[in-house]
């Protein structure tokens, strides 16, 4: 996959989470079968438990790849002089708009 749908992959310390989601699922599937409320709570909120761990650990990873790319702009900006920093910036600023 491309660098920019690394996210979307599932990496070995995921699979945790992935598997307790998926089990919570199961047991939501079979409290909604068999009618038990209970069964039904515990398959919901640990679906959600391994949802929310999982979407947490994606952002993480996706924050620390952001504040990588922001120290590389930056250091790169600061080799250059003054009017081509200013030149890459307004340049920046125009493809933006």
């Amino acid at each position: 996959m491309s660098d920019r749908y690394r996210t979307l992959e599932i990496e070995d310390e995921d699979v945790a989470f992935v598997a307790v989601g998926a089990a919570g699922l199961l047991v939501l599937v079979i409290g909604i079968a068999t009618g038990s409320r209970f069964l039904r709570l515990l398959g919901f909120a640990s679906a959600a438990a391994g949802s929310g761990l999982l979407v947490r650990r994606k952002l993480a990873e996706r924050n620390e790849m952001i504040d990588s790319a922001k120290d590389t702009i930056r250091s790169e900006l600061d080799d250059l002089d003054p009017v081509a920093r200013a030149q890459v910036l307004a340049d920046i600023a125009r493809s933006q708009l």
